[in-house]
């Protein structure tokens, strides 16, 4: 069984859709880990780790291998306040919290152990990168990134560099044509396409 490690919190989320509001876990780093975890993987987590862990974060916890980082309040975690129209998405508030304190220099010294790490954009691109090189440094096997449409507006080049160093890159419709003009320019290097 592969053993994936996410790099990135979870996430305490308020959503409004469908004139509801309700209160959820999310975050690009919960969504990964619990993604890999249904498919068969074995998850760990790196990321502020909230002592009480939140009620709405307990099913995450319980199917995760190991929940590596910091020990923080749950009021430190990232929230966000997300507005649901149709297939648009509106960020009504945004903190990252103490996933903001995370460094390279917090990772387990041997990565070589997970056979996959994957990195959310962790709030903009640089902080990204590094810990793409952090991760090499420390013997990762397979490293994959997402990005996301911010870190495309405003580091177009780190995504890119980032992107030609990861063995594996996600990126949405949007961040694909932003990045690359057209989904059918959209390539890893010259005369391969994704």
């Amino acid at each position: 069984m592969a053993h994936v490690l996410v790099i990135g919190s979870p996430s305490l989320d308020i959503l409004h859709f469908n004139g509801q509001t309700q209160a959820s876990a999310g975050g690009a780093g919960m969504y990964t880990a619990m993604a890999a975890q249904r498919s068969g993987a074995q998850v760990s987590i790196f990321s502020p780790c909230p002592e009480p862990m939140p009620d709405v974060l307990q099913p995450v916890a319980a199917r995760t291998q190991a929940w590596l980082g910091p020990i923080v309040t749950p009021t430190e975690l990232p929230r966000f306040e997300i507005s649901h129209q149709g297939d648009e998405a509106a960020y009504l508030t945004f903190f990252i919290g103490a996933e903001a304190d995370l460094t390279p220099e917090m990772l387990p010294d041997d990565l070589s152990r997970f056979d996959c790490i994957h990195i959310i954009p962790l709030g903009n691109a640089r902080r990204q990168h590094t810990f793409l090189q952090a991760c090499r440094q420390r013997g990762a096997k397979c490293i994959s990134l997402g990005t996301f449409i911010d870190s495309i507006i405003n580091d177009p080049e780190v995504v890119r560099a980032s992107m030609a160093q990861s063995d594996v890159f996600f990126m949405n419709e949007k961040e694909a044509i932003k990045l690359f003009g057209s989904v059918d320019k959209a390539a890893t290097w010259p005369g391969k396409t994704l």
